[in-house]
């Protein structure tokens, strides 16, 4: 009987520390995001060379990063058959010339993912051909002149909202794109502009009274057909608020809210409400940082929207690849050439740039401030070591992938590159006086970094520390000596 007990009591101890075991060498579940909504704004629009391929490997990249919800940013790059002036300026693009938004679409769904639809009413891409045939419904500016164009990619006219036939040709617009071209979609984000409202004596301060009308019209009827669908306003239709960033004349309306909108806020022109935020069934607080390559402003914004109540963080991993047809951001150097997808030139024209490892980084940087906004700098850098290095990383590998990311983001603007990924940048700005010797002499220290980074991974056995010198090199092939020059003082 003694035997027997100790037997069992062996066993039981041997049980309990088999199970201790397993606990411990058991992965452990991925973090439970702090937020509901989680993904990000993209625009196709301004991708004309991403085809069906590149996109699908965007919502897998996108997919893996925990997201829920894309915004497809895509008006002025479908073949709208009711006003094709609204995508002649896009002709070239993929999706125009081989519509495949609805696979997308679908496949997103495989994935777990929503997809919105978005445009601005009355501006913005394709919405701002339209005048090209009927110039008379140009918005008016301050002065009561018709407004100049403007753009970016897409150069155009924004419309005054007060005019019917304005009305009818945005409600007809929306209903092409959302009901017979893309109906597998999940509903609307519709981003009021951001740079411009009419001043004509039936808008002025009524402006978004009449700009409500269509967006009201158009939710009501998506409701009625799917009334489970997201769509995302601004909130300039309900706060009374004063306006900011472009908006600094124009003052916010107080029209009734309907709690079935999703409020969507930014940092430049839509401050976040509480007491809307209170009402409303979701709320997203955006910011640029993926795109810019800013690290610590995407765990900023992870924590602004989990502090104002907000139910998503949908900042913009947006990229252009569209020749530009005017000077844009104030670098006529770039007019004529075609943009490149995050600055990452060594890739192929049309190729997907998600996977190329400075967005890496930036991704993990989204999921994991997403799942966790206090996550400390060396907790993340852990997480990113392993992720990215395996289980050897070293410290000296992270800060190298973080560095290129620096380099990446120097100086970014929408539509301008990172100067040590364009030479030719560099040199039109020395030209013109915008490059002084304290700018000139930080790019030579950055460079000497990614010289570093370059020899010390030119033997790497690992995918990640061959992609530090791949990437690295590429960098100083651009500065080899006709261009090292202009970086001297």
């Amino acid at each position: 009987m003694k035997n027997a007990i100790s037997r069992r009591a062996f066993l039981a101890t041997t049980a309990a520390s088999s199970l201790c075991l397993m606990a411990r060498s058991a992965p452990k579940p991925d973090p439970k995001p702090i937020l509901r909504h989680r993904g990000y704004y993209v625009l196709p629009c301004r991708t004309p060379t991403l085809d069906y391929r590149a996109c699908r490997d965007m919502v897998d990249a996108m997919a893996e990063d925990r997201a829920n919800t894309v915004i497809l940013w895509i008006a002025g790059s479908f073949r709208s058959r009711k006003f094709p002036v609204t995508w002649h300026y896009n002709s070239q693009h993929a999706n125009v010339r081989k519509d495949f938004m609805g696979r997308l679409i679908r496949h997103a769904h495989t994935r777990g993912i929503q997809c919105l639809l978005g445009f601005t009413p009355f501006g913005y891409d394709g919405v701002n051909q339209y005048p090209l045939e009927h110039p008379e419904l140009k918005a008016a500016g301050p002065d009561g002149k018709p407004v100049t164009e403007f753009g970016i990619h897409c150069w155009g006219w924004n419309l005054c909202p007060a005019k019917p036939e304005s009305q009818r040709f945005m409600i007809e617009y929306a209903r092409e794109m959302a009901f017979e071209f893309y109906p597998e979609a999940d509903g609307l984000f519709i981003e009021s502009g951001d740079y411009a409202i009419c001043h004509c004596p039936a808008c002025g301060p009524r402006h978004f009274d009449h700009e409500f009308n269509f967006v009201r019209t158009i939710s009501e009827e998506i409701w009625a057909r799917k009334p489970q669908a997201t769509i995302v306003v601004y909130p300039h239709y309900f706060s009374g608020a004063k306006l900011r960033f472009s908006f600094s004349e124009a003052v916010a309306t107080k029209q009734p809210f309907d709690p079935r909108w999703t409020l969507f806020f930014t940092p430049h022109s839509a401050a976040l409400e509480p007491e809307l935020i209170a009402q409303a069934s979701g709320s997203w607080w955006w910011n640029e940082a993926p795109a810019r390559f800013d690290l610590p402003g995407i765990r900023a914004g992870a924590r602004r929207a989990r502090e104002s109540n907000c139910t998503g963080f949908m900042p913009t991993l947006e990229c252009y690849s569209y020749v530009q047809t005017h000077e844009e951001f104030g670098e006529p150097w770039l007019k004529g050439r075609r943009q490149v997808p995050f600055g990452f030139g060594w890739l192929p024209e049309g190729a997907s740039p998600y996977r190329e490892l400075p967005l890496r980084v930036i991704r993990l940087a989204y999921r994991e401030y997403t799942a966790n906004p206090d996550l400390s700098d060396a907790a993340f850098q852990a997480i990113m070591g392993r992720e990215l290095f395996g289980r050897n990383w070293q410290s000296s590998d992270v800060e190298d992938a973080l560095e290129l990311c620096r380099v990446f983001g120097t100086d970014r603007d929408w539509a301008v590159p990172a100067p040590l990924t364009t030479p030719g940048l560099v040199a039109s700005r020395l030209k013109s006086g915008r490059l002084d010797a304290a700018k000139r002499q930080f790019l030579r220290s950055q460079l000497a970094r990614v010289r570093a980074i370059a020899e010390r991974h030119q033997n790497a056995q690992s995918a990640a520390r061959r992609d530090l010198a791949r990437i690295s090199q590429w960098i100083l092939d651009q500065w080899q000596a006709a261009n090292a020059i202009l970086l001297e003082d």
